[in-house]
Formats: C-alpha cells, sequence, structure tokens
C-alpha cells in the first residue's frame, strides 16, 4: 500500500512538472533587424493598384 501511494505522488509530480514547463514565461522580445509591426492581422491586406 504505501508503495502504490509512492508511486502515485511519483507520477503526479512528473505530470504537474511537465505541465508547468509548457507556459509561457514572459513577453516575447523581437531579434535585432526585425520588423516591429506584431501582432499583424491576417491575411495581409492587398496591395491598391495604380488608378492612372
Amino acid at each position: 500500500m504505501m508503495l502504490r501511494k509512492l508511486l502515485l505522488l511519483v507520477l503526479f509530480i512528473a505530470f504537474t512538472s511537465s505541465l508547468s514547463a509548457c507556459g509561457r514565461k514572459n513577453q516575447p522580445v523581437a531579434p535585432e533587424g526585425a520588423d516591429p509591426q506584431y501582432p499583424r492581422s491576417y491575411p495581409a491586406p492587398l496591395p491598391v493598384p495604380n488608378s492612372k
């Protein structure tokens, strides 16, 4: 009975620690030289044709 409780405790800790590793930690930072216009709306707007 004690072995079963220990096994359940180990499994519980393993599952909860794996779930906690998936969360977002902080705000994302864009790399240098990247286009800072995020978030964008998709699909991108179509270009306006020249009216000559």
